[in-house]
């Protein structure tokens, strides 16, 4: 069943279909994809968008010294930050991202530890195994909780005992909030801080209850908050967390 909801932001109405196995929009192309993974969006702005999270090579340097230590990029685009890895010194640095277009651009470069998965479930990396993953700009991209709850146990497993968790995202925006900007994904009120853009994406900004709860399982070493522009050229805050599992 289709759900409506108002965006005060962008003036817009969009929606949302809710089934027992998952929530789902409909692309700009008219087909129905998971909310969670909107691929065909970033497939067709891959040419386009640049990502700008800064990455703190020197904080990074301070938890993972060694440059053979195995890192994964998860939701890497066109392998920005695996790139900067890889010009830093370090020599096992992989990436995946579910956007076919996005990992093109990045392999048209000349880069070629990145690949292309359908799905979060197809990353192909034994439990265990990683001694840091960076996760930046990713969870805004997954507007469930399920979604989001999903993606931090798949990756927490990943993760050698000690293993980093390097995320870079956004809390909620007080001018969003102020603006009326923000919905709640099915009405659900913990499910809050949804929005979505003109050009067809849903996204999701975040309470720091919602973001302790996610990371419960992982005890957080370093927090800050850095300025970052975002993908449309917009100043905004974000925060960096490192966590261990």
């Amino acid at each position: 069943m289709g759900i409506v909801f108002d965006n005060g932001f962008c003036c817009e109405r969009f929606f949302v279909w809710a089934y027992d196995h998952g929530t789902f929009v409909k692309s700009k192309a008219g087909k129905m994809v998971s909310i969670d993974n909107q691929h065909p969006y970033w497939d067709a702005v891959a040419p386009k968008k640049t990502f700008t999270h800064p990455l703190d090579l020197q904080l990074l340097e301070k938890f993972i010294p060694q440059k053979d230590a195995q890192i994964l990029d998860f939701g890497c685009g066109y392998g920005r930050l695996v790139q900067e890895l890889q010009e830093r010194g370090y020599t096992q640095v992989t990436g995946y991202d579910t956007s076919a277009a996005l990992i093109a651009r990045g392999r048209a470069t000349g880069l070629h530890a990145i690949h292309h998965i359908a799905t979060p479930a197809e990353l192909p990396v034994a439990d265990g195994s990683v001694d840091a993953i960076l996760l930046f700009a990713v969870l805004t991209c997954i507007p469930s909780n399920a979604g989001q709850r999903d993606l931090i146990s798949l990756l927490r497993r990943k993760l050698r005992p000690g293993g980093l968790l390097y995320l870079s995202d956004y809390y909620l925006q007080a001018e969003r909030m102020q603006a009326g900007a923000y919905t709640c994904l099915e009405g659900d009120p913990q499910n809050d801080g949804v929005f979505t853009l003109p050009e067809g994406v849903t996204l999701r900004h975040h309470s720091r209850a919602w973001i302790a709860a996610l990371l419960q399982d992982l005890e957080i070493v370093h927090e800050g908050i850095v300025e970052v522009m975002t993908m449309n050229g917009n100043r905004s805050e974000a925060f960096q967390i490192i966590a261990r599992k």
